[in-house]
């Protein structure tokens, strides 16, 4: 997979997670940092994997507060880790 299906894979997750409801506080609040760290990273040049680390890891800790509440979505992150760890991210 290059960086183009990666960022195109990020749009489709982005997508997806403003469609998610909760009336959660918390949930809302990692949802919507999630997808700032997607807009970021897709306003960037391509170039460096250096801000791939950061969304991959708070990709990680949202999977697990949200599995049990939002599986389709969380199922949408996991797909995104598996990009970016065969990536070598």
């Amino acid at each position: 997979m290059n960086k183009q299906e990666l960022h195109e894979q990020l749009e489709q997750l982005r997508a997806a997670l403003h469609q998610v409801d909760s009336p959660d506080s918390t949930e809302r609040d990692i949802l919507q940092k999630v997808v700032s760290d997607i807009q970021d990273i897709l306003a960037r040049p391509e170039g460096h994997t250096e801000h791939y680390r950061g969304l991959n890891e708070r990709l990680k800790d949202a999977v697990a507060q949200l599995e049990a509440s939002h599986p389709e979505a969380t199922l949408l992150m996991r797909q995104v880790i598996d990009q970016l760890a065969y990536m070598g991210i």
